[in-house]
């Protein structure tokens, strides 16, 4: 009995011991883990690290020598046509490019064209991949991009759906949200070049960097005398209310120039004629127009010219001067005339 007892008990202490060994260990266990786990980088490191992405740089592109023709530099493979509902050009608008790290943006001449096939066959997508990606490969452009821009960065672009849709439309010629796309470079000599390609969306834009050129000058009064004295007619764009008379502040400017004009010449008299484009009907269209004349001339009146020295008329859209099919024709028609009494 005196024996069993003290096996027992040595059984106890064993255990004892060697639940608070086990403890030890369990503790020492994290420090060692602790020992092996890397070094955090530093605040400097951790900046050094997120800042390595490079901005896209043209000194980079090796220079083309061969010719690459007259622009937009390419046109759709044999057996494809471009659809000119579906196409636009600009003499000046911009593009947005993607090198696999940074956006970028170029201004210049743009094409955006929408390709099909002629006499409305299937589309060959692999057609146009090989032609348009051997083609550009032979007159030195270089590859920056081709997949889907990860969807993390086309995010950014808007805190909507739409927001992000009208980013694209402003600045590519295909869906590059949903697919693939290519964008190439192309310098030479004298020239920038690039191109966005899509096969997915069937389409091609090409964008010619220049830099901007002013062209709208301020309109003076010497240039409006010398206008109707060469022509017996100055023409002006003034711009007044959507559908109303009321002149807007920007064109008070163009009035004052009218009033100077007619301040320096004493024996001048002008008839102020009002015209506009062909949207509505021609009733309201020929009020509208007397109306927006008769403004201008009280405007004048109001800067100290005297009403006996002006005339108005209105003539609605009767005489257009551009293509009332066009955006841009309309825009000229919706003009005012100072003619030579």
């Amino acid at each position: 009995m005196k024996n069993i007892l003290k096996l027992g008990i040595l059984v106890v202490v064993f255990a004892f011991f060697s639940c608070k060994n086990n403890k030890e260990l369990e503790v020492k266990q994290p420090q060692e883990s602790k020992e092996k786990e890397a070094p955090a980088l530093n605040k400097n490191e951790t900046t050094e690290a997120t800042t390595t992405q490079k901005e896209f740089t043209w000194d980079t592109v090796t220079p083309s020598t061969v010719d690459i023709g007259a622009y937009p530099y390419i046109t759709p493979p044999k057996g494809m046509i471009v659809d000119k509902d579906g196409s636009e050009s600009f003499e000046f608008d911009k593009l947005e490019f993607f090198d696999g790290n940074t956006f970028f943006v170029l201004d210049g001449r743009v094409d955006r064209m929408q390709i099909k096939m002629e006499g409305d066959k299937e589309w060959q997508q692999y057609l146009f991949d090989k032609s348009v990606s051997e083609y550009l490969k032979s007159i030195g452009a270089n590859l920056i991009f081709e997949g889907q821009i990860p969807s993390e960065l086309t995010k950014k672009w808007g805190d909507n759906p739409n927001a992000i849709y009208k980013h694209m439309h402003e600045f590519y010629g295909a869906d590059v949200v949903n697919h693939p796309v290519r964008f190439y470079v192309l310098k030479t000599e004298d020239k920038k070049i690039a191109f966005q390609v899509s096969s997915n969306s069937k389409t091609i834009s090409v964008v010619e960097n220049k830099a901007f050129v002013q062209t709208i000058e301020k309109v003076t009064a010497d240039q409006i005398f010398k206008e109707i004295t060469d022509k017996g007619i100055a023409t002006l764009h003034i711009n007044f209310d959507t559908g109303k008379s009321r002149i807007k502040a920007d064109s008070y400017e163009i009035i004052s120039e009218i009033s100077k004009m007619m301040k320096s010449n004493l024996d001048l008299k002008i008839s102020i004629e009002g015209h506009t484009d062909n949207v509505g009907d021609a009733a309201s269209n020929l009020k509208l127009s007397k109306n927006r004349a008769q403004a201008v001339l009280m405007a004048i009146v109001e800067e100290g010219i005297s009403e006996a020295r002006l005339k108005s008329e209105g003539f609605g859209q009767t005489k257009p001067v551009g293509d009332n099919t066009t955006d841009s024709g309309k825009a000229k028609n919706r003009r005012v005339e100072l003619r030579k009494l």
